[in-house]
């Protein structure tokens, strides 16, 4: 039975989810545009300039989860997986520019209405896109939701918000539409108001993502409680007296840990190498089977315990780790 930690399977998973996106935002970007020109509504037009820039972002994607579900090679030792990193760090500027381009264009229309300028009127015509895209949207929503949780993907779960974001985005395109098609003039400034705060909306969550992705790429340690659980699998095993020089990253969905434990110096070589079996094989059931730990064997003395973290107390919410210059391996 296949499960989310084979590379092959949670890539080709992950890729039938973002094929499905691409063609539903090809063919609601053409209908919008089209709709959009004909029944003169540039809220419409604007809502399928998005569904161009979700296209993009989902080329963009697919591109990245082949290119991460590829095993490690000659060229790279720590596999591919950092592709998606890169995938979430680009959708997330991406969404970035079109939020602030959202906000610069429905900015000028609530100026220009309160500077008495009307706005222009819309047909009806053009509810039938907007509402299509609700239902389209919201659906790819959970289907995608559905599959980032289950193959625990940053790059999905920025998509499944993305189509949740256009969403409330058509919400506000019909809102538009219709107070600017049945209620008259002075109900236009519907359109450019909820499309400000869903500007804001999307750069609230466009924004993390991509700093996230970033600090990734730039080889930011992993957070202390994931650092904490590592300490607390390593000190489960009785034979290790210290662990020093903890290093940790993300690999994409997986982690890389390098470590140095202190044995008995007198322990055989045989027992020692069984322990850092036994604590590949727990770190792989915790992490995940395609994370890394390096262990550095070191043995036990005074000088070298001094160097160690602290064994874990129920309750510690916190690494303490040596200072900078003690945390050196010899």
């Amino acid at each position: 039975m296949e499960n989310r930690d084979d590379l092959k399977f949670r890539a080709r998973s992950a890729s039938r989810v973002i094929l499905i996106g691409l063609v539903c935002n090809v063919l609601l970007m053409v209908f919008k545009v089209t709709v959009g020109v004909r029944a003169k509504s540039s809220a419409l037009v604007a809502d399928g300039v998005n569904s161009l820039s979700d296209s993009i972002t989902d080329a963009v994607a697919l591109l990245s989860f082949f290119a991460a579900g590829r095993p490690r090679d000659d060229s790279h030792d720590f596999g591919h997986a950092k592709f998606e990193t890169l995938a979430t760090l680009i959708i997330g500027i991406f969404l970035i520019v079109a939020a602030t381009f959202i906000l610069w264009k429905s900015g000028r229309k609530i100026t220009s209405v309160i500077m008495g300028y009307p706005l222009e009127s819309i047909r009806a015509v053009a509810l039938v896109p907007a509402a299509f895209t609700v239902i389209i949207k919201e659906l790819l929503y959970v289907y995608t939701n559905k599959m980032a949780q289950e193959l625990d993907s940053s790059s999905l779960k920025l998509k499944a918000w993305d189509h949740r974001s256009d969403v409330f985005l058509a919400c506000g395109t019909f809102l538009g539409i219709a107070g600017a098609a049945f209620f008259g003039e002075k109900w236009r400034v519907l359109d450019p108001i909820t499309a400000v705060i869903l500007g804001a909306i999307i750069l609230k969550l466009a924004i993390p993502l991509a700093l996230e992705s970033l600090n990734e790429l730039l080889e930011a340690s992993l957070t202390e409680h994931e650092e904490k659980d590592i300490l607390e699998i390593i000190w489960s095993i009785p034979e290790v007296k210290g662990i020093h020089d903890l290093r940790t990253r993300r690999l994409g969905p997986h982690i890389a840990v390098s470590v140095h434990i202190m044995l008995e110096g007198n322990m055989p070589l045989s027992r020692a190498h069984d322990i850092t079996i036994q604590l590949e094989r727990d770190f792989k059931r915790r992490f995940g089977p395609h994370s890394i730990i390096t262990i550095h064997m070191e043995p036990a003395d005074i000088v070298r315990l001094s160097k160690s973290y602290p064994r874990l107390k129920e309750g510690d919410k916190e690494v303490e780790k040596p200072p900078e210059d003690n945390r050196k391996g010899d």
